[in-house]
């Protein structure tokens, strides 16, 4: 019976143990992610001429502490700025830069991307979808 006994003190702790230690991985999960983007200035209009658009809008998320983060969609034609930045603050983005400077060129059926300056994300899911565009980036 004194197994039973130590059992029966042993479970509340390795309950609270466990109860803990999920609190604290939901809570620093929390604490560490990345949040809405604070779209306020739109940098980038370009029409790929099938209903969709390249849009570029600064992200001023990071404070006063942090320098202002650009990024940029593949999204359905809108009307005004105000317009693309709220149906952009849901839509994933698929390239995050530090400078609002990037070019985009059609050059013979390919859509070109030019970036001069830091990368911080790319994703090309957002590109796949976008039918007989071709899609070159030059970092």
């Amino acid at each position: 019976m004194p197994f039973r006994k130590a059992t029966e003190r042993l479970m509340p702790v390795l309950r609270n143990c466990l109860l803990v230690v999920c609190l604290i991985y939901i809570g620093g999960s929390w604490i560490l992610s990345p949040g809405t983007p604070d779209l306020d200035e739109v940098v980038l209009k370009h029409s790929l001429g099938n209903g969709m658009s390249i849009y570029g809008a600064r992200d001023s998320q990071g404070g006063a502490t942090v320098g202002f983060s650009y990024r940029y969609y593949v999204h359905k034609d809108l009307g005004s700025d105000q317009e693309i930045l709220s149906a952009l603050v849901s839509a994933p983005s698929f390239l995050k830069t530090k400078e609002p400077d990037v070019q985009v060129n059609n050059e013979g059926g390919a859509l070109q991307l030019v970036i001069q300056g830091e990368v911080y994300e790319y994703h090309s899911y957002a590109l796949e979808g976008l039918g007989k565009v071709k899609v070159m980036m030059v970092l």
